[in-house]
């Protein structure tokens, strides 16, 4: 090896250690539990956290980001929550355990927002043997 080639391997090699080390500490601002945000998420950000867990098939996580959406007052979190509980299994398999009289409530609460889709489900349940003994 030259004197060139060997200064081009030096500078090479520097770059490569100046790029793991930018790397390094990019990763320790990370957060150490993996769905906690550095910088508190909106819910609109939640819900669609919840969406893109839907799309992966990850129901678990799904159906925790729509709670935590659903929770901070976002109303199509709550319309697609109660849809998700009251559905269940026959929508997510065994990820999601049908709830119907929860769902219930995340309708009435939707509804109590002026959601078309909550009122309908609330009155339809409401009806239903099922949601008279959620009361």
């Amino acid at each position: 090896m030259n004197s060139s080639e060997w200064h081009a391997s030096l500078r090479i090699g520097w770059r490569c250690a100046w790029v793991a080390a930018t790397v390094a500490i990019a990763l320790t601002s990370i957060p150490a539990v993996a769905g906690e945000a550095a910088v508190p998420l909106t819910p609109e950000q939640r819900f669609a956290l919840a969406l893109e867990a839907q799309t992966e098939k990850d129901y678990r996580a799904m159906l925790r980001w729509l709670r935590t959406s659903a929770e901070a007052g976002f109303r199509p979190a709550q319309e697609m929550l109660g849809m998700a509980l009251l559905g269940g299994p026959a929508l997510f398999g065994n990820a999601v355990q049908r709830q119907p009289c929860e769902a219930l409530g995340w309708f009435i609460r939707a509804a109590d927002q002026g959601s078309e889709i909550g009122r309908a489900h609330r009155n339809l349940l409401n009806r239903q043997p099922l949601g008279r003994r959620c009361r």
